[in-house]
Order: structure tokens, then C-alpha cells, then sequence
């Protein structure tokens, strides 16, 4: 298929994805959860099928098609592991926010998005007895794939310097993580303050018997944020 061919492709499949990323928003909203469920395991399929889809692994530059396939996808795959959060299935999120921590950790594929990177690591902390000691290297992991981004063209995203300074605070890395609380703040306002408050809290909540120290910084990068 020539290249122009390849990019109608694209067109058609990424336009059909956003339709159905918007129905599962509209259905989540409206407490249908498992109806969002159903069509986001659709696009994922979709995406899958095709022959455009991004390899994490190849060696060769990644085409335009498959970076934005790839984006396309990391996008689905966080939305349904969300939504399989919301229904109380928190195997079935893991996978899917693995899944796509390799197409927002893949350097050749430019994926602007870290929500699977750290879904990955909090529901494990939040929904087993994983502590942060256990999860030091996908933390680091995670702290060198968003770096990367916000030196790059999230450079003015706030939900990506708030997930790198989340990261770097589980790590034990208060200081740089609350310079980098201040510029998702500046970035942002009282609702992305409030929603990352709201975070560390129920993070919190998570580690305070089993992680003692970790719930001691996120208490106190609460009081600071607040």
C-alpha cells in the first residue's frame, strides 16, 4: 500500500476510534460503565486488526502512521483500564495500563501520555500489597519516559509535569517532585490543584499501614499543594 494509501488508512481508523472514544465517555458519564467497557474493547480490536499497527520494538524509525496509531491506542487502552478500575476489575485494568505503558515508554514512538505509565504503578499500590520499594524500577522507568516528554512537546501539559513530580514522590525524590507540583500548578488552576490533591490522598490512605514513609511524603506534599 503507498504511502498516501496508508495515510487515508490512518484517516478512516482514527476517526472511527474517536467516535467510539467519545460513546464510551458519554456512557461512563452516564453510569454505563459496562456498555464504555464494550466499546472501547471494540477500538482496541480495531486497532489491533490493522496492519498499521506500531511495533514498540522494531528497530527501524517509526512512520508517521505508526506513531499516531500508536497514540490512538495508549489512549483506548488507558480509557478501558480505567473503566475496568470503575467496575471494580482491577486485574483485568492492570493489563491493559501494562499494555499501554510500552506504546507511552517506546521512545521510537513519541506517545505523548504517561496515564497508562502511571496507572501501572498506583493501582498495584492502591489494589495489592505492592509498597514503592517494590515498584523503584518501573518508577524510574516512568521518570525517565516523562522527562523525556516534558522536555518535548508537553513541555506546557500539567497532567505531565503532575504525573513526573506523583512518580518522583513515591520514589522518595520530595524536593524535585514538589518543584515539579509548582509548575503543573502554575500551569494549571484551582481544579488541577484539587485534582491532584485528590490523588495523593487516596494514595495515601493506600500506603499508610504498609508504606509508612511513602504516606509521610504524600501527606506532606498535600499540605503544601493545599
Amino acid at each position: 500500500m503507498s504511502q498516501p494509501d496508508a495515510e487515508a488508512e490512518v484517516d478512516r481508523l482514527v476517526a472511527r476510534v474517536k467516535v467510539a472514544k467519545a460513546e464510551a465517555k458519554d456512557l461512563r458519564d452516564d453510569g454505563d460503565v459496562p456498555g464504555a467497557i464494550r466499546v472501547l474493547e471494540s477500538a482496541v480490536a480495531l486497532l489491533d486488526r490493522s496492519w498499521l499497527k506500531a511495533e514498540v520494538k522494531a528497530a527501524t524509525p517509526a512512520s508517521d502512521a505508526e506513531k499516531r496509531m500508536a497514540a490512538q491506542l495508549a489512549d483506548c487502552l488507558g480509557m478501558l483500564g480505567g473503566n475496568y478500575r470503575r467496575d471494580d476489575q482491577p486485574g483485568k485494568a492492570q493489563a491493559v495500563f501494562l499494555r499501554g505503558r510500552e506504546y507511552e515508554q517506546a521512545p521510537r514512538l513519541q506517545v505523548e501520555s504517561s496515564y497508562n505509565l502511571v496507572n501501572a504503578i498506583t493501582l498495584p499500590l492502591e489494589a495489592t500489597a505492592a509498597t514503592t520499594a517494590d515498584l523503584t524500577a518501573d518508577l524510574r522507568g516512568a521518570i525517565d519516559a516523562i522527562d523525556r516528554q516534558v522536555n518535548g512537546n508537553r513541555r506546557k501539559d500539567r497532567w505531565a509535569w503532575a504525573d513526573l513530580a506523583q512518580c518522583r514522590l513515591l520514589l522518595g525524590d520530595s524536593a524535585e517532585a514538589m518543584r515539579n507540583y509548582a509548575r503543573a500548578r502554575d500551569l494549571g488552576d484551582d481544579d488541577t490543584v484539587r485534582s491532584i490533591t485528590g490523588v495523593l490522598e487516596r494514595q495515601q490512605a493506600a500506603l499508610t499501614k504498609k508504606d509508612p514513609a511513602a504516606a509521610a511524603r504524600l501527606a506532606e506534599a498535600i499540605a503544601v499543594l493545599r
